[in-house]
């Protein structure tokens, strides 16, 4: 579609496109575009030369986002084409307008076929295309055995393409590849190294799915990366001198899966892996990816000291370079080899602490993952703070909740003596307050309440740190909520261990107090702090004006929880001695002893019984004994909600029976005998009689008598019993004139 075969109206759209200095202008020209396209596909004949080129010009349409979905069918059409040129033009627009589900894909698939089992090889290759970008599960039962066929055809474009079609039916139906998992095995034997290389594909995803069935080809693997690095394949295959890195990339990914937890295994890619690695240092982008992927093999296999010393060799020249792609390499390679040994972390400590200071974010953020994963307890200090510095700088919400995980998670496991923990936690607390989760401030508690076990006057100490500490830290106008939560619980529990020059506990109370007033985010804040107050008061008889006022002031709160406390706390304070029973001092890790059987009521109970009162009754005691009551007693097995299974009797059949007879004559007056009257007949047919008039001599009769003077007037007989529904009903006997 090129040169002289280009119309006039094609090269005047491509040159106008290119020459459009708006989207607005480009929309219009493609409108225009698409309606002269119309007007051309809707007439009866057009040659096939002419139709390629409308496919091409609707398929410039579609690309700058306009809808071409008219051209769509003809498109299929120009696949049934014999000129081949026309056909692969035909597949070519199929492939880019049509996706998997497209309800045209069923007048492709005779198509397909039938250009599968072509003799012309470009004609299968052009169908193999399509294969890869249509294939749907329908259509997979009907292509899969001729694509199977085609594996063995002497025509390696068509072998290459062949299996570049298996890959695709082995991610929609993995079982159908399985099946023909030998025939797709003699593949990876091809003499032409790019069918070869495109079994690897699929062999990539069968070992991912199904290791064990794949550890007899380790050998075949070691084999073809062997001949591959000796430069056994042709020149076409290199690239910046390097032979076939692609081919080198995906079968070291297949070896690093395949001998995984597997020593025997992996014993057989030592030696391929050190030569790998050897050939590949030389010095360009390429090698560089080599070698960073024999590194991720050698940390994914059964470990080789040899090998790691290797690999971290190379690593860290990446991490000294001055090229910040090879330092994010080196960083990410130097925290897989840490991962299976963590002593290589120390050569290289102070040289990914320098990556901190690059300004690349993504770099950073890998260094970051790196120093949390090479921290012991000899460098927690330093890595700590380092988090903890870009944890202050940070305004990435991702970032800073990852941040925050690491700094605990590494003050809990290496924190060289508790006041570092507390003082970690305590700048955690107020950095990322709302990051942090709850069980990290339960974590600290439980620490100052438990001490370390050493001896009671080093535990005393250690609270006394804290309640200093803490009681500095409430001085600042603005901390988190959970840090506030912690700092209450801490003073309420040992306020009397206070040793800050300038406190005494009236003071510390009425701090407390003080900050009840701070705006807070959680509810539940104000009432750690009343109950702080409540344990400080109760425990060691403080009065502190400012915290009644606050207790008064908060009974009226719309916080059902926080009012509640208030009310107990006034209750408890009437009664000195009972408040200090019920909030002990330091009795946070004492075990609570439940009575079950609550006997310590049984002298109440036994008064009360005296006295006259019920005893008390289960609720299944109170339904039997109502049950008794009623006379409804039924056993409580009995008694249960359960489902009717029983059938619905069947409706019975209506059955006709006479009505009850009405009064013969409601007017009183004498005449014939009420009960003598003899029933009207009941007219068979249809009634013809007409209806009845008012004439000049009175109300005719049907059938032209006339009424006789001399009697009067009688009420009609009531009707008859009506049939049932069944049967039809006969008509209304006609009401007489006596």
């Amino acid at each position: 579609m090129s040169g002289g075969h280009l119309s006039k109206e094609f090269f005047e759209l491509v040159k106008s496109i290119g020459e459009s200095r708006s989207k607005q202008e480009e929309d219009k020209i493609i409108v225009g575009e698409i309606a002269i396209l119309k007007q051309h596909l809707s007439s009866p004949q057009i040659s096939s030369r002419k139709m390629k080129e409308y496919m091409i010009r609707a398929v410039y349409a579609e690309m700058l986002g306009h809808d071409a979905s008219f051209a769509y069918i003809h498109a299929v059409k120009l696949t049934h084409e014999k000129n081949l040129f026309a056909k692969r033009i035909g597949y070519l627009t199929c492939n880019l307008f049509l996706h998997k589900d497209h309800e045209l894909m069923l007048l492709l698939i005779n198509t397909m076929q039938r250009d599968l089992q072509s003799a012309n090889h470009l004609e299968v290759c052009a169908a193999l295309t399509s294969v890869c970008r249509l294939v749907n599960m329908e259509m997979i039962p009907a292509i899969s055995p001729i694509v199977f066929k085609l594996l063995s055809h002497p025509q390696e474009a068509v072998r290459k393409k062949a299996i570049v079609a298996v890959s695709k039916i082995f991610k929609l139906v993995p079982e159908t590849v399985l099946d023909q998992k030998d025939q797709i095995r003699k593949v990876l034997c091809d003499p032409d190294p790019s069918v070869m290389g495109a079994s690897l594909h699929v062999l990539y995803e069968i070992a991912k799915a199904h290791p064990a069935s794949s550890k007899d080809l380790v050998p075949s693997f070691v084999s073809i990366l062997k001949q591959i690095t000796e430069h056994r394949l042709p020149r076409d295959f290199d690239y910046h001198r390097m032979p076939a890195p692609w081919l080198q990339v995906k079968l070291l990914s297949i070896l690093s899966i395949l001998g995984t937890a597997d020593q025997r295994t992996s014993e057989h890619m030592y030696e391929i892996l050190q030569e790998c690695m050897r050939r590949a240092d030389s010095g360009v982008n390429v090698g560089y990816a080599i070698i960073y992927e024999c590194v991720k093999c050698i940390t994914k296999i059964y470990s080789d000291h040899g090998l790691l010393e290797l690999a971290a060799s190379n690593i860290s020249r990446f991490i000294s370079s001055e090229n910040h792609n090879l330092r994010y390499l080196g960083v990410t390679g130097l925290a897989q080899i840490v991962r299976v040994d963590p002593s290589y972390a120390a050569e290289h400590q102070m040289v990914v602490v320098d990556c901190l200071e690059d300004p690349d974010e993504t770099l950073k953020r890998k260094t970051l993952d790196l120093l949390f994963r090479m921290t012991n307890p000899q460098n927690v200090v330093v890595v700590a703070d380092k988090l903890t510095f870009h944890l202050r700088t940070s305004v990435d919400a991702h970032l800073r909740r990852d941040l925050v995980h690491k700094v605990t998670s590494l003050a809990e496991r290496f924190a060289p003596n508790n006041e570092w923990y507390v003082n970690t936690m305590n700048t955690v607390f107020e950095l990322g307050g709302e990051l942090v989760p709850a069980e990290t401030a339960y974590n600290l508690m439980r620490l100052v309440a438990e001490g370390t076990d050493e001896d009671e006057s080093a535990d005393n100490a250690f609270r006394a740190f804290a309640v200093n500490t803490y009681l500095k830290l409430l001085e600042k106008s603005s901390l988190s909520d959970i840090l506030v939560q912690v700092i209450a619980w801490v003073l309420g529990e040992y306020a009397r261990l206070a040793t800050v020059d300038g406190y005494t506990l009236e003071d510390i109370a009425d701090l407390l107090a003080d900050c009840m007033e701070r705006p807070f985010e959680d509810p539940a804040s104000r009432g750690y702090l009343v109950t702080a107050l409540m344990k400080l008061i109760g425990q060691n008889n403080v009065k502190s004006t400012s915290a009644e006022k606050m207790i008064r002031s908060y009974r009226s709160s719309r916080l059902t929880d926080l009012q509640q406390r208030c009310y107990e706390f006034e209750q408890l304070r009437q009664t000195p001695a009972l408040m200090r029973k019920v909030l002990p001092y330091d009795a946070s890790c004492e075990d609570i002893v439940v009575n079950k059987d609550l006997s310590f009521l049984d002298s109440f109970v036994t008064r009360k019984l005296d006295e006259g009162a019920k005893p008390y009754q289960s609720a299944l005691e109170r339904a039997e004994r109502a049950e008794k009551s009623s006379g409804n007693f039924q056993a409580p097995a009995e008694s249960k909600p359960s489902l009717n299974f029983t059938p619905y009797s069947a409706p019975s059949k209506p059955q006709p029976g006479p009505y009850p007879s009405a009064p013969s004559d409601f007017s009183g007056g004498g005449g014939a005998d009420d009960h003598g009257a003899a029933e009207a007949p009941v007219a068979k047919g249809l009634n013809v009689s007409g209806p009845r008039k008012w004439g000049p001599s009175g109300y005719n009769q049907p059938g032209g008598a006339k009424p006789d003077a001399g009697a009067g007037y009688q009420q009609e007989k009531p009707p008859a019993a009506p049939e049932p529904f069944f049967q039809p009903t006969a008509p209304k006997p006609a009401p007489s004139v006596a």
